[in-house]
């Protein structure tokens, strides 16, 4: 099967994470997108939030593993996870993304435009569907749900 590399940010700040419904795929999911030619995931992720909401990013390490330099090789921050995710295009076809999903913070900008809404892990927990009154084809994924709760108590952990 066919498959394309991906990089996704969980931006987290003051105990919400931030989520845009994707009107495609009727999915509520935070910024990322393709790891494009020449690029490493952490290039792609950085670059693919602040083309989706104006915001410049640090990449958090929450990891026991220590970037390094060596010689001739660099390590770079491990992402938090890695999902493969069966993607089925419009026309039937099918491939998957292996996505390197960071968890990353706000170092500057302006969120662009509204449709990106900051949740708590209350409002995760809920499913959306109570506090903000969204239709039951407006949802979270288990996966994006589970993941949201874990990076909220790694990071109360971190504290």
């Amino acid at each position: 099967m066919k498959r394309h590399y991906t990089a996704t940010a969980l931006i987290v700040e003051n105990n919400s994470v931030l989520l845009h419904f994707h009107e495609k795929i009727k999915l509520w999911l935070p910024p990322g997108g393709h790891v494009e030619l020449n690029e490493d995931p952490i290039q792609a992720v950085t670059r693919e939030v602040f083309e989706e909401t104006g915001l410049k990013i640090e990449v958090l390490n929450t990891s026991n593993m220590k970037p390094t330099k060596y010689k001739d090789v660099q390590s770079i921050i491990p992402p938090h996870t890695i999902f493969i995710e069966p993607i089925i295009e419009s026309n039937g076809n099918k491939h998957e993304h292996i996505d390197f999903i960071y968890v990353c913070k706000i170092l500057d900008g302006a969120i662009k435009n509204e449709n990106w809404i900051w949740f708590t892990k209350k409002d995760i927990l809920k499913r959306l569907d109570e506090s903000y009154n969204l239709s039951s084809d407006k949802q979270l994924t288990d996966e994006l749900i589970d993941l949201c709760v874990n990076i909220f108590d790694l990071l109360g952990d971190m504290k």
